[in-house]
C-alpha cells in the first residue's frame, strides 16, 4: 500500500474525532466503528449531573458526524427509508476545525416531508427556507416538492451548538442538558405521532430552551393503514377499559360502553380489536359488581 492519504479524508477523519470528543461533554457515546459504520457515527446516551458527583444515564438518540464544509446531503431509496426509520431521534452534527464547535441539527424535519409528500429521495440542507408558511404556527416552510417524487427538507437550526471551551463551564452543562432533555422529549413523543400518520408544528431556536416546543399539525390516513393502526391501539383500549373498570358505575359504565361499540364497529369492518371478548368480559364483570361498591371495596356508606 502506498504511504499516502488525500487530505480530504484526514479532514473527515479529524472533523469526526473532534465531534466525538465534543459529544461526550454531554452524553455518554458509542463509537461507531469503522468497519460497522453503516451511516451513523455514534449512538450518544444524555448525561444528567446529580448533586452527589454522579452522571445519570438518561435519553439516547443518533448522530452521524460531518464537517461544517458539508452544505447538503442526498438520499434516496433505501437510504432514505433508513434515515427515516429509527425509533431513536437523530441529529446530524457538523463540525467546525476551525472554531473548535459542533452544531447540532435534528431531521425530524425529513421524517416529516416523507410522510407529508411520499417522498423517494430528499436533499437536506441545513438551517431554515426562505419558503412561506403551510401549516398554523409555522414561520417557514420546511419541505418542498421536487420531480420524480423528490424533496428538499431544510432542517432548520441546530437545537445545540457548543465548543470544546464549553465544556469546562458547569453552568453550560447544565443549560445543555435541559435543553437537549425537552428536545428529545420532543422529538420521541413526534416520532411516535409520525408512526400514527401524525406530525406537528415543531419550533426551536438555537440553544434556547424556551424555543422549543409542539402542536398539532398535519395529519394523514388511508383505509389500508387502519389493521395495523388498530393493532397498535388495542392495548391501549384494554387498558382504558381496566382503568374504566376501577371507576364508580356510574362513570365507569358509559365509558366501557363506548368501547365496547368501538370494538363492535371496528370488527364490522373487518378489524378485530379484541379476538379474546376480553372488553366484554370487563364490562360484564363490572355489571356484575355490587351497587356501592367502587375500585376500594364496599362503599363506606353501607351497612
Amino acid at each position: 500500500m502506498p504511504g499516502r492519504l488525500r487530505a480530504s479524508f484526514r479532514s473527515g477523519n479529524l472533523a469526526e474525532d473532534l465531534g466525538l470528543l465534543l459529544l461526550k461533554g454531554i452524553a455518554a457515546v458509542a463509537e461507531v466503528a469503522r468497519p460497522e459504520d453503516v451511516g451513523l457515527d455514534a449512538i450518544a446516551t444524555l448525561l444528567r449531573r446529580d448533586d452527589d458527583g454522579n452522571c445519570y444515564a438518561e435519553d439516547s438518540f443518533l448522530v452521524q458526524l460531518k464537517s461544517a464544509s458539508v452544505t447538503q446531503l442526498q438520499y434516496e431509496g433505501h437510504g432514505l427509508q433508513w434515515l427515516v426509520g429509527h425509533s431513536q431521534p437523530m441529529f446530524i452534527g457538523l463540525v467546525s476545525l476551525a472554531d473548535s464547535q459542533i452544531s447540532l441539527y435534528p431531521t425530524i424535519f425529513v421524517n416529516h416531508a416523507v410522510l407529508s409528500l411520499h417522498a423517494k429521495s430528499a436533499t437536506i440542507r441545513f438551517g431554515r427556507s426562505s419558503l412561506p408558511p403551510f401549516l398554523r404556527g409555522q414561520e417557514w416552510l420546511p419541505w418542498a416538492g421536487e420531480p420524480d417524487s423528490g424533496t428538499t427538507v431544510w432542517l432548520g437550526d441546530p437545537v445545540l451548538r457548543w465548543t470544546l471551551a464549553d465544556l469546562s463551564d458547569a453552568d453550560w452543562g447544565r443549560r445543555a442538558y435541559e435543553i437537549l432533555k425537552r428536545f428529545l422529549a420532543v422529538a420521541g413523543r413526534e416520532i411516535e405521532l409520525l408512526s400514527f400518520g401524525q406530525c406537528s408544528v415543531l419550533g426551536w431556536n438555537t440553544n434556547d430552551l424556551q424555543s422549543i416546543g409542539s402542536q398539532s399539525g398535519l395529519m394523514k390516513g388511508h383505509p389500508d393503514d387502519l389493521r395495523s393502526l388498530a393493532d397498535r391501539s388495542a392495548p391501549c383500549l384494554r387498558s382504558i377499559m381496566l382503568h374504566a373498570m376501577s371507576m364508580r358505575n356510574e362513570s365507569g359504565q358509559p365509558l366501557m360502553a363506548s368501547l365496547l361499540a368501538l370494538a363492535a364497529a371496528l370488527k364490522n369492518v373487518g378489524v378485530d380489536v379484541d379476538p379474546d371478548a376480553l372488553l366484554g368480559k370487563l364490562f360484564f364483570a363490572l355489571q356484575q359488581r355490587e351497587p356501592g361498591q367502587n375500585e376500594n371495596g364496599p362503599s363506606k356508606d353501607r351497612k
